[in-house]
């Protein structure tokens, strides 16, 4: 599968936070940690979690939750679980990183977004155990974990168990209705062939595309395309994105960067010259890795 075959990618751009291959037993003596915790029922592999809590943690105190890449039909959360202890060591922040169902004829994107509530609400009930109140969460993802981010953050902020209060992420989804997804010219076409991406956003927003008659195709992919829902309660969000993007249209970024502008939300736009999907450039990196921890410490401090 040709997920697979880019899975290093996504292991490189893993450095969105600093850190890369920390070992779990240094930091076990500083931090509650909890691996492939299940967060539903069911018990499957899918909906689990990993949890790192500061040990001295207490009464209110804000998550940060990775949610993986993958094209939505790939990835897990154990890319991020060396971060997670670093995040929590060296900036005093609980972190979590959560793995979905992947999307396929009977998983669709509102699925994905049920696994993103159940998993917050099991690590809420986990922090309650140990004195911990989760009451803010920041939501960070990369690619198709950029897309479940902003797509949660944007839609479910009232109900979701903690409260999304700002999403940062690279070169994420943002306007599916773009039709560069579904060209010849995107790489995964060039790949596998235009009907593989076009099939996986087909489950996605539970609607068969027709390249014939897109048109009729729109309603579901604006249902959940993040850019339909920004208003002027929107949380403030950080997005960067490889102008060179192969994958993902750079202009999603761009009309993204708009729509916030419009809204007067708080945001800000890093934009990678000369990067395409992995967002390479070194200095650009370095800012949203600036932002991130900014954010952080501004909205769940």
């Amino acid at each position: 599968m040709f997920f697979k075959r880019i899975g290093a990618f996504f292991m490189a751009i893993v450095s969105f936070f600093n850190i890369l291959f920390a070992g779990y037993i240094k930091y076990y003596p500083h931090n509650r940690i909890f691996l492939d915790e299940y967060y539903t029922e069911a018990k499957n592999k899918r909906q689990t979690y990993d949890l790192v809590i500061p040990k001295n943690a207490s009464g209110s105190t804000g998550l940060i939750l990775c949610i993986h890449g993958g094209g939505w039909v790939g990835g897990s959360k154990d890319s991020y679980t060396a971060n997670l202890m670093q995040v929590s060591e060296h900036n005093g922040f609980a972190a979590a990183a959560v793995n979905y169902r992947y999307v396929s004829d009977s998983v669709n994107y509102a699925d994905l977004m049920d696994d993103i509530s159940s998993a917050l609400a099991a690590i809420k009930a986990k922090g309650a155990e140990y004195g911990v109140n989760f009451d803010k969460a920041l939501l960070t993802g990369i690619s198709a974990g950029g897309h479940l981010s902003l797509l949660y953050a944007y839609t479910r902020k009232d109900s979701a168990p903690i409260e999304p209060v700002c999403v940062v992420e690279l070169c994420g989804p943002a306007d599916l209705e773009h039709e560069f997804y579904y060209s010849d010219e995107n790489s995964i076409s060039q790949a596998v062939g235009g009907e593989f991406f076009r099939g996986i956003i087909s489950d996605g927003v539970d609607y068969e595309i027709s390249m014939v008659d897109f048109d009729a195709a729109r309603p579901a992919l604006k249902k959940y395309s993040p850019i339909n829902f920004v208003d002027k309660d929107t949380v403030p969000t950080v997005f960067g994105h490889g102008e060179q993007d192969e994958i993902v249209p750079y202009q999603n970024a761009v009309d993204l960067d708009a729509k916030l502008t419009q809204f007067n939300v708080e945001h800000t736009f890093v934009s990678f010259p000369n990067s395409g999907h992995g967002c390479e450039d070194k200095d650009s990196m370095a800012k949203i890795m600036e932002l991130f921890f900014s954010y952080a410490d501004k909205y769940l401090k």
